[in-house]
């Protein structure tokens, strides 16, 4: 009688741990936050449910999928990535979409100190060797998601009705969220940790 492969690490890591979602992010200012949140309404309408409509609109620096109890360890390595650096100026202009028409998202416009504090957290975060060994996703380039996950009807839709639009804000960043929401598609984000960041210069 043949006998049966076993399942691979990763497989039965996913069968057998629970985990949740965290994502650490810069927030936009109110007006990009409303209005994002107005043009998923009016998307929604237009073609139907789509990745990310629940999600808090955030500019997200990284993600990683981890079970709970790697959360302290996680939040002290992003306390640890981001103390001693300062607040800097973040400006949001243009609507764009992705190479692969799957995400539109509002084009965020920084200097090195975006680069420098999402660089700064990810190799902290790294540093701890178990959530290394998890995975942690670095967004190489940050930006604020309008929809993601969209089928190509969906984005043809959805182009159509933003590709016109123009959105400009300028931002202050002062602060970064640690995020986390359950692997559910209505999940709602839940605030975990604020870090606040040096005054600017």
């Amino acid at each position: 009688m043949p006998r049966k492969s076993a399942p691979d690490a990763l497989t039965l890591f996913d069968a057998l741990v629970y985990t949740r979602l965290y994502r650490v992010a810069i927030d936009p200012p109110s007006a990009a936050h409303a209005w994002v949140m107005q043009v998923r309404h009016q998307l929604r309408e237009r073609i139907g449910v789509f990745d990310g409509f629940y999600r808090i609109p955030g500019v997200a620096l990284l993600e990683a999928d981890l079970p709970p109890e790697y959360e302290r360890p996680l939040s002290d390595a992003v306390a640890r990535g981001s103390d001693g650096l300062h607040g800097f100026g973040l400006r949001l202009e243009g609507i764009a979409h992705s190479a692969d028409r799957k995400c539109i998202h509002i084009a965020v416009q920084g200097d090195a100190a975006l680069a420098r504090l999402r660089d700064g957290v990810a190799d902290h975060v790294r540093a701890n060797r178990r959530i290394r060994k998890v995975g942690v996703d670095v967004v190489p380039e940050p930006r604020l998601v309008i929809a993601s996950g969209l089928k190509a009807a969906q984005f043809e839709a959805a182009w159509a009705l933003l590709e016109g639009e123009a959105f400009s804000a300028a931002h202050r960043v002062n602060d970064l969220v640690l995020l986390r929401r359950e692997w559910d598609d209505t999940s709602l984000d839940e605030h975990v940790r604020t870090f606040r960041l040096g005054p600017m210069g």
